[in-house]
């Protein structure tokens, strides 16, 4: 019996190690030695890599223990996303390199000064590798985990001139919450056997998925906005270093095969230089040799934008590094069926760790060759600045501190050379106050995030994944002037800082008097009605003598009196104080009620207002990137508890406390007329209903507004998706042929037939769809400024994001129509002709009192991935001062 036991106990012993030197030669086919003192991820983990999700605090610990057991990886916390899981970098390298880390970057860092000489070969090449920035594209994160142990264990000989010729970085869930969130649903529906079937709950993730993070944001979205607090935390990471290679991994339609760059000509920037475009053939051979070598097929050259600075394969390339998109078919779940047979979790991986090791095989062998793309890429950076027409330009608006610092300090998160203003500036009717605005030159080393975030780039071709109008001094819609000779230069400005905020003048008996005009005024105005002060808001301009000198005070300034308030005058004064601290904004003290100019403060046309309520939708059918951006901005900004209703339960809840509802766009065609009655009688009784693009659509059509669509919706807009998580599929109509012209320019393989219709041949299909595409480009229109709804705004033009498929005709009301895009609308990024003649003169915001409450109709999406300030502080206004529409001015 004794023997029998031994005998069992050895065998369950052993079991382990034999499970995983199998797991090793399916994903290591080449490993010669692997150090047995190093933990393989499933002897730490307790199961073989791709048979469940690991976890990210799993993720952590376990590069955690390879850090305690070997000296080549060190790990690092960077941040913390909002749900409060931990960003970490892991550093892998030889010893000897660690111990001078800090010499080895200042040493790199030279690459970045045109002036200084070119590394030499001898010293390390950078390698970042970014795994999972989409939460539910699973197989990277878990591939980082199979990364780290071979670089760990491997005793090679090439695994350690690898350690000893680069610095590898590891960044294994760019998206820890939204990878939690797909490594929860595949756990919880991981059937034993798997299920291979497209159609099983494990392959089809509910609302909202794990794409996006905590806020639903798309954080490959997230490079150049730099909104969310896990791409700031990353960004500055990477400005330590600027990477000679990053990769960012991703995965793709399940039906597809296997993508790497290069990407096709026609989807790469036309401002990044040729060259750096180039060297991915030279690192693509690499990729290639080692999916040939597992007998992986793949595909490049074909899909996939590579122009823009918002995603993570393209904003290092703006700094000279050598960065790519890789792409793998995505099994979603443990194994589902596919055109291509069946694609499993392992499967995926290892297609993902092959590419990895390539990565590093490639950039240690042409390091020279890396070395010189990072320098020449500098030097022509910096010359193309010195070229251009636009020697510099000008931004800071006095009468917006808040919106100016903001737009200052994304300038120095991508390390852009800032200087302040030496004297004032008066150009393009616009005022530059010296202190107050700032000066960015275009001959500096990053002149090319410079004119990605100031300049219009009208792309003449079409075929595009996403958004192809990203310049955010657009999206801000803050004062700014382009210059074609010099300026007075000041010092160089290496922080923002927002002014300290104060009561001046004092205590006052009578009334306190705070502008509107600065983006945080909204903030402000929630923070007196959250703590139950009386506020109300002007009409119409004034000028008073304040305590502390005469002040003029424009539309939507706020009034706050002393009389009538709940609050002693030296608790009103101690919470104004405290206001005034927290938003950054002087709150002037008023001694009487005469005006010297305009309306007296005891005017009928400054009105009280009360604390909003807010509800958003949520739910399937919903565009969940739009009602995380509302939930994101409420909660950020105003601090404000927004209540997230599901479209599902809709129906059961009841209104009465809420004073807002908004509807994100989406689908809403499942509630029926009792939904539809509820929501008109609730806006009778002084409910104010906020709608986006399909919502907006919707309620016309169920009769909520009384406004009209325009005749047809735009051609081939993406629209508010109601599935509202897309997995990035590649584009399958085949690409044209070498030598065609494409899309509308094409006369080859064209037929006009009997009925006078255009036909085409098949191979023209993606080109000419794509033409008619609105993908998100920038458009201008005509904002009233008098309007409560533009309250603060001092300029007529506003820039909208146009992604959206709905065009508004004006309304019939003519005080109605609060912003109307012009004759010629069009800005930035691409669009059709046909496109901007149906957008043209079209209306882009109604509001409207009805009974006693409002609608208000946006035509497009005002708070575009959390970063188009310029028309969110407009949907702001809209929760605060939608509830004086029926009122009028008297």
């Amino acid at each position: 019996m004794k023997t029998f036991y031994t005998i069992l106990l050895v065998a369950v012993l052993a079991a382990p190690v034999q499970r995983s030197q199998a797991q090793n030669s399916y994903f290591f086919p080449n490993a010669k030695a692997l150090d047995n003192k190093i933990p393989t991820p499933e002897q730490f983990l307790g199961y073989p890599i791709g048979s469940y999700f690991t976890r990210i605090d799993q993720v952590n610990a376990y590069f955690r223990e390879l850090a305690r057991v070997s000296d080549r990886v060190h790990v690092q916390v960077i941040g913390k996303t909002y749900e409060q899981r931990e960003q970490i970098i892991v550093t892998i390298t030889a010893p000897s390199n660690y111990s001078r880390l800090e010499q080895i970057r200042q040493e790199h860092l030279s690459q970045t000064d045109p002036a200084k000489p070119l590394l030499n070969s001898n010293a390390p090449v950078i390698i970042h590798l970014g795994y999972g920035v989409h939460g539910n594209e699973t197989s990277s994160t878990e591939v980082s985990l199979l990364a780290g142990y071979y670089l760990a264990a491997s005793q090679d000989p090439e695994t350690l001139k690898w350690l000893n010729e680069s610095v590898i970085f590891i960044d294994p869930a760019l998206n820890p919450d939204g990878r939690d969130r797909a490594a929860n649903w595949h756990n919880a529906y991981h059937s034993f056997p798997p299920v291979g079937d497209p159609a099983d709950k494990e392959h089809v993730e509910g609302w909202p998925a794990g794409r996006t993070n905590h806020y639903f944001t798309d954080l490959n979205r997230d490079w150049l906005n730099l909104v969310q607090v896990e791409s700031r935390n990353r960004i500055e990471f990477f400005h330590k270093w600027y990477p000679n290679v990053q990769i960012d991994f991703h995965e793709q339609g399940t039906n597809a095969t296997y993508y790497f760059e290069p990407s096709p000509k026609r989807h790469e920037s036309p401002v990044v230089p040729q060259f750096l475009y180039d060297f991915q053939s030279i690192l693509a051979k690499y990729h290639a040799k080692a999916l040939d070598d597992i007998g992986s097929l793949y595909f490049t050259k074909e899909n996939y934008d590579n122009l823009s600075p918002i995603y993570g394969s393209t904003y290092p390339k703006f700094f000279g590094s050598v960065a790519a998109t890789f792409e793998q078919a995505s099994s979603r779940g443990i194994e589902q069926e596919s055109g291509n047979g069946k694609v499993t979790f392992p499967f995926t991986i290892r297609n993902h760790l092959a590419t990895s090791l390539s990565t590093i095989r490639g950039a240690v062998a042409e390091k020279s060759g890396l070395f010189k793309v990072q320098k020449d890429f500098f030097s022509y950076a910096l010359e193309q600045g010195r070229k251009s027409n636009v020697k510099g330009y000008v931004f800071g608006d006095s009468r917006d501190i808040t919106l100016t610092q903001k737009f200052l300090s994304l300038l120095l998160k991508h390390r852009v050379k800032v200087y302040s203003l030496d004297e004032n500036l008066n150009r393009d009717n616009k005022v530059f106050e010296k202190g107050k605005a700032y000066y960015v030159p275009s001959a500096q080393p990053n002149y090319l995030i410079v004119h990605s975030l100031f300049e219009e780039n009208i792309l003449k071709d079409s075929i595009f994944y996403d958004n192809t109008g990203w310049s955010i001094i657009h999206a801000y819609g803050l004062q700014y002037t382009k210059l074609s000779g010099g300026v007075a230069q000041g010092q160089e400005v290496l922080s923002a800082r927002f002014p300290e905020g104060n009561v001046r003048g004092g205590r006052s008996a009578y009334a306190y008097v705070l502008a509107y005009s600065d983006y945080n005024g909204s903030k402000a105005l929630y923070q007196l009605l959250d703590k139950d002060i009386l506020v109300k808001t002007a009409f119409k301009p004034f000028t008073v003598n304040t305590t502390s000198g005469r002040r003029a005070f424009s539309r939507g300034s706020l009034v706050i009196p002393v009389a009538g308030q709940r609050f002693q005058t030296d608790s009103l004064f101690r919470t104004l104080t405290e206001v005034a601290d927290s938003t950054h904004l002087d709150v002037y003290a008023v001694a009487g009620g005469l005006s010297e100019e305009g309306i007296d403060l005891g005017s009928s046309n400054i009105k009280a207002l009360h604390k909003p309520e807010v509800a958003v939708v949520f739910g399937q059918g919903v565009t969940s990137s739009e009602a995380g951006q509302v939930w994101f901005l409420l909660n950020q900004q105003l601090d404000l508890p927004v209540t997230k209703l599901d479209i599902a339960d809709f129906s059961r809840v009841s209104l009465k406390r809420y004073t807002t509802l908004v509807l994100p766009g989406g689908n809403y065609n499942n509630w029926d007329k009792t939904v539809v009655d509820k929501i008109k009688s609730w806006i009778t009784d002084g409910g104010n209903l906020i709608t986006f693009q399909t919502a907006s659509a919707w309620a016309i059509n169920q009769g909520l507004s009384d406004e009209k669509l325009a005749q047809g919706e735009l051609f081939g807009a993406r629209g508010a998706r109601a599935d509202a998580t897309p997995v990035q599929q590649p584009n399958q109509a085949p690409q044209v042929a070498p030598g065609e012209k494409r899309g509308s320019e094409s006369t080859k393989g064209e037929v006009k037939t009997k009925a006078g219709n255009m036909r085409l041949d098949y191979a023209l299909q993606e080109d000419a769809e794509g033409a008619r595409r609105i993908n998100g480009a920038i458009f201008q229109a005509d904002l009233d400024i008098t309007h409560p709804l533009a309250f603060g705004v001092n300029d007529r033009k506003l820039f909208i994001n146009k992604n959206g498929p709905v065009v508004l005709q004006p309304s019939t009301d003519r005080y109605a129509t609060i912003a109307q895009y012009t004759a010629n609308p069009f800005v930035n990024g691409y669009s059709s002709k046909s496109n901007i003649s149906k957008v043209a003169n079209s209306a882009a915001i109604i509001a409207k009192a009805s009974g006693r409450g409002a609608i208000v109709l946006f035509a497009d999406d005002p708070t575009y991935r959390g970063y188009w300030l310029g028309t969110n502080r407009l949907f702001l206004n809209a929760i605060f001062f939608s509830q004086l529409l029926g009122r009028g001015y008297y």
